[in-house]
């Protein structure tokens, strides 16, 4: 799409800078006050004039709404980004205490509360599991997704 609207971009820049010209020409041509041009050939150029004006201001007009729709595909691309990186950050803090607490328990110390204890395996677990079931709760109610 991003290259599709590039292509459109571009053909209009060579439009407009191939209108401006005659522009320029056709009413130097309306403005000469030659023998040769009779009152009619200047009607006619006068239109000419106008039809060649409104087709660079169109030029003009198509390129501010390619220049939208190009800011608009950025901005959808930097939305679903957006998206995309906070899923990433609360896998990451829900992960980060398991991570934590498995660090610590694996660490080759005696004392280190609950280690020796039979249901000290079971204690690290559940706060494993019930640390991040926590965040979830109070990231839902702050809305964060």
């Amino acid at each position: 799409m991003l290259a599709r609207l590039n292509q459109l971009r571009k053909e209009l820049i060579i439009l407009k800078r191939n209108i401006a010209p005659v522009r320029d020409l056709i009413a130097n041509i309306i403005r000469s006050e030659s023998d040769l041009l009779e009152e009619s050939t200047t009607k006619y150029f006068k239109d000419v004039h106008d039809h060649i004006v409104q087709a660079y201001d169109l030029s003009d007009n198509y390129r501010d709404v390619m220049l939208t729709m190009q800011d608009l595909y950025f901005n959808n691309v930097n939305m679903k980004t957006n998206e995309a990186m906070k899923v990433i950050a609360i896998v990451t803090c829900l992960l980060a205490p398991a991570t934590v607490i498995g660090g610590i328990f694996g660490m080759n110390f005696d004392v280190i509360p609950t280690a020796h204890n039979e249901w000290g395996f079971f204690v690290a677990v559940a706060l494993m599991l019930l640390i991040p079931l926590g965040m979830l709760v109070v990231f839902k109610r702050r809305g964060w997704f």
